[in-house]
């Protein structure tokens, strides 16, 4: 009798000793959530976006060229209250912008590359805390390029700290890269021009 409770106690055991050690050597880990948002609502943005889309959706890429630059416009104006709340999330949020606006400004833009840049943008701008990388910080000629979450930081920026050292030190080859950088940046290229602008600025150090 004794050996049959003991028999029965094992045959019970051992299935739950097998899921146990599946949970925690074969079984994936759970995944790790997302900062909180730190940025606020972001309905203004999410409602052009669906029209960007709504366009897009339609073939129209012409109309949702246009309709991004409200995007472009609002995010730029709202720059100076969002950036300081969490600049991880808003240097995630502002790669996915660009991305997107480059794909529609793309020559020809791609309905494909427009739809995925477009729902990835909306995707961050519904969990800005899971579009923050983890890059860490990028160097061109000893200056940062990148948040800590490897985004490229805003062009605008680095042209705007270019010029106030040209200002004061006149150069003409920083003068040279400068105006690469803001042709890329003209053209949503933040990494490409973060790149001339870094050397601009170590040639003026």
């Amino acid at each position: 009798m004794l050996r049959q409770i003991l028999l029965a106690v094992a045959l019970i055991a051992a299935p739950v000793a097998v899921f146990s050690a599946w949970e925690v050597w074969v079984a994936p880990p759970p995944q790790l959530a997302s900062a909180p948002n730190a940025l606020g609502d972001m309905t203004p943005f999410k409602t052009i976006v669906t029209d960007v889309q709504a366009s897009a959706a339609k073939g129209d890429l012409a109309a949702a060229a246009t309709r991004i630059t409200d995007l472009e416009t609002a995010w730029d104006d709202g720059e100076d209250k969002l950036r300081p709340l969490d600049e991880a999330q808003w240097g995630g949020l502002d790669g996915k912008i660009d991305a997107a606006l480059k794909a529609l400004r793309a020559t020809p833009p791609q309905a494909a590359t427009v739809t995925e840049t477009l729902a990835a943008l909306q995707t961050a701008l519904d969990d800005p805390g899971a579009a923050v990388g983890t890059g860490g910080v990028q160097m061109v000629s000893g200056i940062a390029v990148t948040d800590a979450g490897g985004h490229p930081i805003s062009c605008e920026v680095m042209l705007t700290e270019l010029a106030s050292q040209l200002a004061l030190k006149p150069n003409t080859e920083a003068a040279s890269l400068q105006a690469k950088a803001t042709e890329r940046c003209n053209a949503d290229d933040d990494a490409h021009a973060d790149a001339f602008s870094a050397q601009a600025l170590a040639l003026l150090r």
